[in-house]
């Protein structure tokens, strides 16, 4: 009786929480869909030589870095101002200037480097050893594109709580990607597998992007707004250089790997990524289901409150995860799921758990920076920390090797946990003060004494 009573007490606060019910639904959805990748990532290891499998992680960790900075930072004034205004026309109307802007920044930025041919130039100076880049070169322009719509379109669901067609989406995209890429590397062994891997992943994703931008489309109002427009450039603007920021941060190190190392030992790194990647997975869970509650609350120390008590659980939780991983990938290499030439991934793989834990908890203090509409503070923090990640690697990198881009790594995001945790102090106790002088105008006044 005592045991049916719990998990009927268990049931109603889960049913009463909205956070951990959404987090548990999105959360399951991107388990499945990481513990799929993870699963079929020693089938990949087989079908890709040690080199192919270290060039294309490259190649894509710079496409989705770029991504990054062609979204102009435009998924932060979605996420927050789409809160602020309840009037389905109003949101429309913010949804369609977003989208104006992205379009012309795409504009503006792609179109004279992709006709001049300047990413030529780019290519000379990111790869040390020379790649077949004219024949990735279409693909690797589609992919960058599709990766920055997806992006506006799944946070476009999540802000606007549309999980039943996330669910969809993700999960067409993890089974058609997976499906087709392993099909398209079984029958065609002898070709490129990089290529091949490029060109299944670019086209699938186009074809789903295709298909459920149209609803994301239906929302949008077609009038232009000065007003929307200026607001949404004053918030992403220091987001989008800040961006550049964070590419010097987290893609700095295998930018200096690639000229100090082979693409066997890059590839080592990028399976040690992979494996990590599954807290990067829960973080950005979290991150979706917490935001468009996060900006509705509008009291900020109840923000805080609660945001410190999510701390404390979810260092607990990715320990144990961190433990668990490393656990799994010394089953992989003592039963040969993962090749043997891949054994070094456990002496580099504990730091960068470390680190992916505390990016973790970055990103949740960081997100009030944009909840005081200081985004400006986010691009001098990116300068500041990307100085230190860039003579770290340069010092380290060349004598350490993936111990050095590890630890470079691992710096540079406590240091923006620490610059982050302080910036939010600070504005708390301004706003704190500030909010005291509303309700005691006369604060140095004397008390009346009564006679």
């Amino acid at each position: 009786m005592y045991g049916i009573s719990l998990l009927v007490n268990t049931y109603v606060k889960l049913k009463k929480n909205l956070l951990l019910r959404r987090l548990l639904t999105v959360l399951s959805l991107d388990v499945l869909v990481k513990a799929s990748s993870f699963i079929l990532l020693p089938l990949y290891l087989r079908l890709m030589s040690q080199e192919q499998y270290g060039s294309f992680n490259y190649i894509l960790s710079i496409v989705y870095s770029f991504s990054l900075v062609l979204n102009l930072g435009l998924y932060i004034p979605q996420s927050k101002l789409y809160h602020d205004y309840t009037n389905p026309e109003e949101r429309g109307k913010l949804l369609y200037n977003i989208n104006v802007i992205l379009i012309a920044g795409l504009a503006v930025l792609v179109l004279p480097v992709y006709l001049f041919k300047l990413d030529y130039h780019a290519v000379r100076f990111l790869f040390r050893n020379s790649i077949q880049y004219n024949q990735y070169r279409l693909w690797i322009l589609l992919m960058s594109i599709v990766a920055l719509f997806a992006y506006m379109l799944t946070n476009y669901l999540y802000t606007a709580e549309k999980i039943s067609v996330i669910k969809k989406y993700s999960l067409l995209r993890v089974g058609g990607i997976n499906i087709i890429s392993i099909l398209a590397l079984y029958l065609f062994r002898r070709g490129d597998a990089v290529l091949i891997r490029l060109v299944t992943i670019s086209t699938v994703e186009f074809l789903l992007l295709l298909y459920f931008y149209s609803g994301y489309i239906r929302v949008m109002i077609p009038a232009f707004s000065r007003y929307f427009l200026t607001r949404c450039l004053r918030i992403a603007l220091p987001i989008m250089v800040s961006a550049i920021f964070n590419i010097i941060i987290n893609f700095g190190d295998k930018f200096f790997l690639e000229k100090y190392v082979d693409y066997k030992l890059l590839s080592i790194y990028y399976l040690a990524f992979s494996c990590v990647s599954v807290i990067g997975i829960l973080s950005n869970s979290l991150q979706n289901v917490w935001l468009p509650i996060f900006f509705k609350e509008k009291d900020l120390n109840k923000n805080i409150g609660k945001t410190n008590k999510m701390v404390l659980r979810l260092v607990g939780i990715l320990m144990l995860l961190s433990i668990v991983i490393l656990v799994s990938v010394i089953i992989f290499l003592k039963l040969k799921i993962i090749p043997a030439s891949y054994g070094e991934v456990l002496y580099v793989l504990p730091m960068l758990l470390i680190g992916q834990i505390v990016i973790c908890l970055a990103l949740l203090y960081g997100n009030y920076l944009t909840y005081f509409e200081k985004t400006s503070m986010v691009l001098w923090t990116g300068l500041m920390i990307s100085a230190i990640s860039v003579g770290l690697n340069m010092t380290l990198i060349p004598i350490w090797k993936i111990y050095g881009a590890a630890t470079t790594s691992l710096i540079s995001n406590i240091c923006y946990l620490i610059v982050y945790y302080f910036i939010i102090q600070y504005y708390r106790k301004k706003k704190n003060v500030f909010e005291q002088s509303l309700d005691d105008p006369y604060p140095d006044a004397m008390p009346i004494q009564v006679r």
